[in-house]
Formats: structure tokens, sequence, C-alpha cells
């Protein structure tokens, strides 16, 4: 399957601003429990309404259908790169396969977004992990324990070591929200999947399923900018004389990486501004976090190296649900 590498992209990121996802699609509500062939979605990748004739003669402009489907079993490789890609540097810590495979068994939620149908590969997967019903797993107890040992030390760890617990709070049950996508994908895809979720949610807990989740635990990714230690050189160009003075490495000050925390995700300021309190939303270091050297490698056609990052966003039900309804175009 031909996916997109973070060690070999830049990452087509955002700000820590709000953002206006635009959506295409009006993905109808599904009229039975899983999604079938006649009632597949379908969007438009290219952002602008631009007319078939002007996307003909700007070959700058590419339309894309995205097709949104049930995980396949086919899909497993696809979804466990994802996976390795959304927990960067500590995917090594987690049971990858247990977890794609878990994605794969599950009938009722989750989905994939693909460009050839539904025996493509997926660029794009959206799912949930009910905790009550599999904190038995050992792949879940594996995730769980990672997600609250990079909580320890945050104000976000006495929020969720007792919604993680072996015996949780009465008549609350959490939701462990994983998605992530190729580098390349337009965040538009987003708003219509996070919204068949919820209506997937609902067609579950209709048929007595036991999906009625109390809060939502989001895991996403962020970056960092770090001050690049490569050379930068006047005059890229190649010649066959002897360097000049003007050739050589040049010892200009660089610019200052920023502070500010980025997102890969677009939507992610769509559940941070739902969050009640700060406590709820935390970016962590990875436990192990690649050296500086290597973030510095990623700086292509960048001043800045980018350093990933995780971040754990807890919500309510509520707040859930009204972010969703918030980024629908």
């Amino acid at each position: 399957m031909a996916t997109t590498q973070e060690e070999e992209d830049t990452p087509m990121a955002t700000s820590e601003q709000s953002h206006q996802l635009k959506d295409t699609s009006k993905p109808s509500k599904p009229q039975d429990r899983t999604k079938s062939n006649s009632s597949k979605k379908k969007k438009r990748a290219s952002k602008d309404s631009d007319s078939d004739d002007e996307s003909d003669s700007d070959p700058s402009h590419i339309n894309v259908d995205f097709e949104f489907f049930d995980p396949q079993p086919h899909d497993f490789h696809g979804i466990k790169q994802l996976l390795r890609q959304l927990f960067d540097a500590d995917s090594q810590l987690l049971d990858l396969s247990a977890l794609a495979d878990l994605i794969l068994e599950q009938k009722l939620v989750g989905s994939t977004v693909k460009v050839d149908g539904m025996e493509g590969d997926p660029y794009s997967f959206l799912s949930v992990i009910n905790w009550a019903m599999h904190k038995e797993n050992p792949a879940i107890k594996a995730l769980s324990t990672y997600l609250l040992d990079r909580a320890s030390n945050t104000p976000l760890s006495p929020l969720l070591t007792p919604l993680l617990s072996a015996t949780p709070p009465e008549n609350t049950n959490t939701a462990i929200i994983l998605s992530e996508r190729l580098l390349n994908m337009p965040a538009d895809i987003s708003p219509p999947s996070y919204k068949m979720l919820l209506e997937e949610i609902q067609l579950a807990i209709e048929d007595n399923e036991p999906y009625s989740f109390t809060n939502y635990l989001l895991i996403s990714k962020v970056y960092t900018e770090i001050e690049s230690k490569l050379p930068i050189s006047d005059d890229e160009t190649t010649t066959t004389t002897r360097p000049t003075k003007r050739n050589k490495l040049s010892t200009k000050k660089k610019k200052k990486a920023s502070t500010q925390t980025f997102n890969f995700h677009p939507e992610d300021d769509f559940f941070i501004s739902q969050v009640d309190k700060d406590e709820a939303a935390v970016v962590y270091s990875y436990k192990h976090e690649p050296p500086e050297a290597a973030a510095d490698a990623k700086r292509a056609f960048q001043d800045f190296g980018i350093l990933p990052k995780g971040r754990m966003i807890l919500l309510s039900r509520e707040a859930f649900e009204k972010a969703v309804e918030t980024m629908q175009p």
C-alpha cells in the first residue's frame, strides 16, 4: 500500500486557531446498522467550487472522489500503518496489530475513506474504542497504561485516571477516539466522518448496544518547531568553478523557531473550543522522543525542524457532540 510517511514529508498542518472546515458532501443518515455499497457517500477533495472546464484547463486542480466505507478485513495493513503514524515514536510500545484487528471487528461504528472503491487502500480511518466493553483486552490495557503514563504529572491525570481504571465510576463509559489520515489528505473529510460516527453510535444505542458514552477521549498529534542546526547556503546552484566566498555557507543569523504548538489535524480546534477546563486538553512528549537531529532532518522547504508530540482531549458527551455539530459546514 502506498502510504505517506511522516519521516519523508513536510506536514500540512495549521496553527492552533479556529478553522472552518469546508465540506462539499451531504452524507445522509445510515438506514441500517452497517453501511452498504448503495449507501456509500462521496465528496470532492477540491476546496474550490471550480467548474469541470476550469479543472480541466488548470493542471494544479485535481478532483478526487472520497468514499466512506466500513473497515474491511483487507484494510488491516493500511489501518495498522495509520496507527503507527498516529502514535509516532511510541508506536513500538503498543500492539498495533491487535488494535487494528479490534477496529476491523467492530461492525457497528467506524469508517474508512478510500478513492479506489471498497477494495482500495484506506487513506483515512475514524473509530471508537468502547472502554467498558474492551478494557480486559490486552491491547487496550496496554493503550490505557500508555495514555495514563503520558498524562501523569499533568492536570489531565486526576480526570482520566478514574475513567480508565479497572473499576471506573458508576454510570460512566469512556470512548477512546482513534483517527488518522495520510498527511496530504484534505481536512474536509473530517466533518462528515465525525457526523457519521455520531449517527452510528445513536443507531447502536437504539439497538440496545452498549455504546452510550459519558466521555470521549480523543488521541491526536501536534508538532512544534525547533531551530535548525543544519547549515544554510546563500547560493544553492551547482557550479563547476571553484567556490567563491559568496558560495560558502552563510553565517547570517537564523530565524528563531516559534514556541507555538501546531496542529496536524485542524479539526482539533473545534474540540478544544468545547473544553470546559484547560485540564481536559494536554500536549505530551513521546516517551521515545526522536533526537533533535531527526526532527531537524524533517525541515524540507522550511527554516525549522519538526518535532512531533501527542495530544489528548477529554470531553463530555455533550461537548463532543457540540464540537461535531460546530465543525459541520
